[in-house]
Formats: structure tokens, sequence, C-alpha cells
């Protein structure tokens, strides 16, 4: 069985990789039995329903799950040059494999690498949703509601805050990097973007592109006392 995968940045490379799989099957019929001086092997002697089978297991339909691969060069959210990673079948079959960018730890290919697993020890694990999460946040543009009516405003810390968490993204206002006072009345044009960096963790940290929403709090705290009176009625 072969299957075709596509090497990535290559799209007009072809990468065929020789896949084996297994069908399990049992017969639906018990066979006819033939007389001892007759032929088994022909087939003519056999009913039709002596050929019915039920599929009891199909390996290619079976989840695929995860597999060990050791890593020929540094993979962003999957480890470095030389380890050995855990990672879904799918993954190692359609993108690492087919491009080099891992090989089967059998024992020459551990010894392989075994220079640049040794300064493993000293490198910083990252986890890959630590990579994830800083991708995510690179694409988003936050929006911070503000009342800008307040005489002499100013973004703090917790405004930051409270507008990651209505995008679902929880932080301490320690992680948050911004420089109190420095986005106030008088340095802040409506409209305009600006960028906070956030530390996800002591090694990585991401910017986030920003911007303010004029809020009126008075107005909605009237918009919700009036909807609280309407669910009444």
């Amino acid at each position: 069985m072969i299957r075709t995968f596509l090497r990535p940045l290559q799209a007009v490379r072809v990468v065929q990789i020789p896949v084996r799989t297994t069908v399990i099957v049992e017969r639906v019929n018990p066979l006819t039995k033939l007389r001892p001086w007759e032929n088994i092997y022909d087939y003519n002697k056999y009913k039709y329903a002596d050929f019915q089978y039920r599929v009891v297991r199909d390996t290619d339909a079976d989840k695929w799950g995860n597999i060990d691969v050791i890593l020929t060069e540094y993979v962003e959210g999957v480890g470095y040059k030389g380890e050995i990673v855990n990672i879904p079948r799918e993954m190692a079959y359609k993108e690492l494999l087919p491009a080099q960018l891992a090989l089967y730890p059998t024992p020459d290919n551990v010894a392989l690498f075994e220079e640049e697993r040794k300064l493993l020890v000293d490198r910083p694990q990252i986890s890959p949703f630590v990579m994830k999460c800083r991708d995510y946040l690179k694409t988003i543009l936050l929006q911070i509601p503000i009342n800008m009516k307040i005489k002499d405003w100013s973004l703090t810390r917790d405004n930051v805050r409270i507008a990651l968490r209505r995008m679902n993204v929880m932080c301490d206002e320690d992680a948050i990097l911004l420089e109190d006072g420095a986005i106030n009345k008088d340095t802040y044009k409506l409209g305009e973007e600006f960028q906070v960096t956030l530390k996800i963790n002591p090694l990585v940290d991401v910017s986030i592109k920003c911007t303010l929403v004029p809020v009126d709090k008075a107005k909605l705290w009237d918009e919700y006392q009036l909807s609280k009176r309407r669910a009444k009625t």
C-alpha cells in the first residue's frame, strides 16, 4: 500500500511512503466440507456463501496514537535536534518524516545524535502549548474598554488583564509589562494601535497589538438596570 504526501514548502515534490496495513476478517458461514479425494484448491467446488466475510478489524481505520521519533533539526513547539519526542503518528507521517525533520529512533540513529542529546541538559524545555498560545496572541487585536470621560484617565495593567479575560486568556497583572501612565489622555489618539508585552513564562513573551475602546460606564449601568426591569415584566 502506498500513501502519497506532499513535502512541506515543496509542493512540487511528491514523497511516497509505503505503509503496511492489516485487515482481519472472519467467515460468515461455515466452509463447505469436501470429500477426502477432492482438491481443496478447486474453487468451483465451493459455494458463493463460502466466500462471504465480515471485517473484524481494519488496522488502517484504527486510531494512530503516538510514536517516538528523533528530531534531525529544531522544530518549534516540538523539540530540539537530537531529542527523542513522543508525537502523534499523523504529525510524524505527514509532516516530520517526509520533510526529513525526524527519524525513527533506531540504535544507529540514536548514536548518530549522541552529542546533540548531551547538550539538551542545559537547554530549557518549552511546552508546545506555550508556543501555540504565543502564536494565537500574535494574531489578535486586543480591544481594551476604558472610560475616557474620566478626567486624567490612564491605561493600567488591570484594564489589560480584564480585556484579556474577555478573550478567555487568564493572566496575572505581574505578567503584563506596561509602564504606568505611559498611555493616557494626553498621549493617546482615538483609534491608535499600540503594543503591550505579556510574559507567558520566564522564557517566552509576546507583544500583543492593542487599541482602546471608549466605554461610558454610567450608560452601561443604566442599560443593565433597564434589562433587569424588562426581565421582571
